[in-house]
């Protein structure tokens, strides 16, 4: 079979790019160069753009914006077409008060106006199947979805020389260093953390919240105990640093960020919003809260309050469950699942 992954811009997420390498995929971009992102003539011009893919037998949208140029593409050419749901835009537009970006803003309010049924309706009728990153991911599809599309389930990995990194670090379960990871978009959830922040420093005048990524703002830095890195060099000793991560999402898919801290063997408190859940709750579930500073400062002061003992085991299961997640492996979980759909379909 003729198989494309289709993408917006310039660039796929690398462990994408790796799904495409096991099924031997083209890269195909649904994006005109000068459009604005987000905007109605960029939503055009996918569908444009949609009416000039042919050739292939199969079609995997990356995420809900390339499934327009998707749903065009096999219109014209009957090819089938998978949803590789791998964010949360769906979710976000149906569920959360996560703002969202000005064209998705009128797009939330057409979903308002005629509801669940008439998304769930466009799927069922266009999309042939989908493979989801996490668990948490599918279960919400197969409620817009149903039953007779079939859904599959496929992590992804972290990239290799870092998940060599990772493994090669100490575990430091003694750390009063928290770290948290991400870019500064809302549906990240750091300002929940910062606020939650305020009532662990009370607790634990000794910790430390580290926040790394670009464009942070400045004035978390105000709280008692956070400071902002910004970029770093060396990801992999900033995990080494901590004795415990954080992913205060509001929702998000399967953040790799949290694949890498257990790697590292720190552990991590994630929402339940976020799809990684199913691997941070193998430790216990004590470490999986709601997504609000209330529950986050509980989830941090309880680890806080666990004996050192008991955080050792938790850094050496971290470790295990973080080093399940190889380029390797999860290419070939990939290729098994997309030959499985495929066989569904």
């Amino acid at each position: 079979m003729d198989t494309a992954i289709l993408h917006l811009g310039n660039d796929i997420h690398p462990a994408h790019r790796g799904f495409a390498e096991a099924i031997d995929a083209d890269l195909v971009s649904c994006s005109k160069t000068g459009t604005t992102p987000h905007s109605v003539d960029s939503f055009i011009s996918e569908f444009q753009m949609g009416s000039q893919i042919d050739g292939y037998d199969v079609l995997i949208a990356e995420g809900a914006r390339p499934l327009y140029a998707g749903l065009v593409a096999k219109t014209l050419s009957d090819a089938s077409l998978i949803y590789l749901c791998a964010e949360h835009r769906l979710y976000q537009l149906i569920e959360s008060e996560i703002d969202v970006h000005s064209f998705y803003t009128r797009l939330k309010s057409i979903v308002g106006s005629y509801g669940l049924p008439a998304v769930s309706r466009i799927l069922r009728y266009s999309v042939d199947g989908v493979i989801a990153v996490s668990e948490f991911m599918r279960q919400y599809l197969k409620r817009l979805i149903g039953d007779n599309t079939p859904i599959r389930v496929a992590h992804p990995y972290i990239q290799r020389p870092l998940f060599d990194d990772l493994g090669g670090l100490s575990s430091t379960p003694d750390s009063k260093i928290v770290s948290t990871v991400g870019r500064p978009a809302s549906y990240k959830g750091v300002d929940l953390l910062v606020e939650a922040w305020k009532k662990i420093h009370k607790k634990h005048s000794d910790a430390e919240l580290h926040i790394i990524g670009n464009d942070h703002p400045e004035e978390y830095e105000s709280v008692n105990g956070v400071e902002v890195l910004g970029y770093v060099d060396d990801l992999a000793a900033e995990y080494g640093k901590s004795g415990l991560y954080v992913q205060p999402s509001r929702v998000d898919a399967f953040p790799v960020t949290v694949l890498e801290s257990l790697r590292s063997g720190t552990p991590a408190i994630v929402t339940e919003t976020t799809g990684t859940k199913s691997e941070v709750s193998k430790m216990s579930e004590d470490l999986v809260v709601k997504a609000d500073p209330k529950q986050l400062a509980h989830g941090i002061d309880w680890w806080f309050n666990q004996n050192l003992n008991k955080r050792k085991n938790f850094s050496k299961h971290a470790n295990e469950i973080g080093a399940r997640f190889d380029p390797e492996s999860r290419k070939r979980k990939f290729r098994e699942e997309f030959n499985t759909i495929i066989t569904e379909i």
